[in-house]
Parts: C-alpha cells; structure tokens; sequence
C-alpha cells in the first residue's frame, strides 16, 4: 500500500510562512530600531551636528519601514532595502567612528595610560572595541545596522500579489 501525499494547499501555506516570517522581521526591525533611539536618548546623542545623524538615519528607516507596513508595494519595498542599505553603511561607519574614539582616549585612560604605547596595535584595537577605554559605545551604531539588515531582509524578493489577509 503506497502513501500520497497530498500537495494541496502547500503553495498558499508557503506564502502565509514567507509573509508570516516578513510582518516579523519588520517588526523585529522596527523594535530594534526604536531601541537605537531609547539608547541614544539615554546617551544623550545630540551634542552636535554629527551626533544628529544617527537620528536622521533612524527616522528615515522608520519612516520607510511605516510606509511598507501600510502598504506593500513594489516602490515601498524598494525604499525599505535602500534605507536599510544606507543604515547599516551608516551603522559600519559609526562603529569605525566609535572605536576611533575609544582608540584615541587610550593613552589618557586611568588603566591604560602607563601601557597603551607599550601596548600591540591588536591589544589596543581590542580594547577599543569592546569597550575597554574610551566612553564611546561600539555597539550602539551596530544596532542601527541590525534593524537595517533586518527591514532588509523583510522585503528580500518580495514579489507584489503574495501579500495574504
């Protein structure tokens, strides 16, 4: 006695998956972007022209990603990958610049000033990244790239007419 398998319906519960798996990413990315504004509220990342881009960036992603969950289109979809794009190029250029920071206060840190020059260009790189010296968070601008890749990915290959209710 041979098994079959039914295949009806298999192609409509793909699509509620895929569409199922984007509505979270989005809001995943949403969420993690709204984070990156309560992180740089706290820090207080408004003392210059330079500390207002991470702003614009965010609210242009949120903006981008209210408009493709009110209306999916080819256009909204478009605009979505764009901005996540340049959020996490943003966000790879403010971890560069964070641990710049961190790196230029090595030598007047209380920890580290009688041994950074002593120090290997790996030892001191490390220490910057992680937070070791300096004041300059290196994971708060990566936040700001983790909800761009994740509205990214939201609307990877989406193909217009496979939106279920």
């Amino acid at each position: 006695m041979s098994v079959v398998v039914s295949t009806v319906g298999t192609r409509s519960d793909a699509v509620k998956l895929v569409n199922l798996y984007r509505r979270l990413l989005t809001w995943l990315g949403v969420s993690t972007a709204l984070g990156a504004c309560a992180e740089l509220a706290m820090l207080r990342h408004w003392q210059g022209p330079g500390q207002l881009v991470p702003w614009a960036v965010l609210a242009v992603l949120l903006l981008a990603a209210a408009a493709w969950l009110v209306r999916r289109s080819a256009a909204t979809a478009r605009v979505l990958q764009g901005t996540a794009v340049l959020a996490a190029l943003g966000s790879a250029f403010g971890v560069y610049e964070h641990v710049g920071a961190n790196l230029d206060a090595g030598p007047l840190s209380g920890h580290y000033a009688g041994k950074w020059e002593s120090m290997s260009a790996v030892s001191q790189l490390w220490a910057a990244a992680t937070g070791s010296v300096g004041a300059s968070p290196v994971l708060a601008p990566g936040m700001v790239g983790l909800a761009g890749v994740l509205l990214w990915l939201a609307a990877f290959r989406w193909v217009p007419g496979n939106r279920q209710p």
